[in-house]
């Protein structure tokens, strides 16, 4: 084997240990947090002590009572999410948890709107975590 099969073969993967799986996770994020939005989405995110950044999804039948509409609108969020996580992996100097709700207008948008929209939350996320909570962990 070379010498690049050490490094990570798999970066973008979604494992598990990238998901907020238990309540506790989502209310810690909930209770105190930075926050963005726009007409797609709202991203709430918090300084995590995890090792890599974790998601976590909201997705009410209030966005689109279609479950194969809010499957839809997971599968790009996470989708984008990997990218940039995988993207994150060589520039990140901490993690968050972070916590995705879709607003109704991202089921009658499509996916190449919702990526730009997640794009833009995900480049502003860093700086406002970053003034949010300067000195906390």
């Amino acid at each position: 084997m070379s010498s690049a099969c050490s490094d990570n073969p798999w970066p973008a993967l979604f494992p598990r240990s990238a998901k907020l799986l238990k309540p506790s996770d989502f209310k810690r994020v909930f209770t105190l947090n930075a926050a963005s939005a726009d007409g797609f989405f709202r991203v709430i995110a918090r300084p995590s002590r995890a090792s890599g950044h974790r998601l976590g999804m909201a997705v009410s039948k209030k966005v689109d009572r279609r479950a194969v509409g809010r499957n839809r609108i997971k599968r790009v969020v996470r989708e984008s999410f990997r990218r940039w996580r995988a993207a994150q992996v060589r520039a990140a100097e901490g993690s968050f948890d972070i916590i995705v709700m879709p607003r109704a207008a991202a089921a009658t948008s499509n996916n190449h709107q919702l990526f730009t929209s997640l794009e833009h939350h995900w480049s502003a996320l860093d700086q406002r975590v970053a003034q949010r909570f300067s000195g906390d962990s």
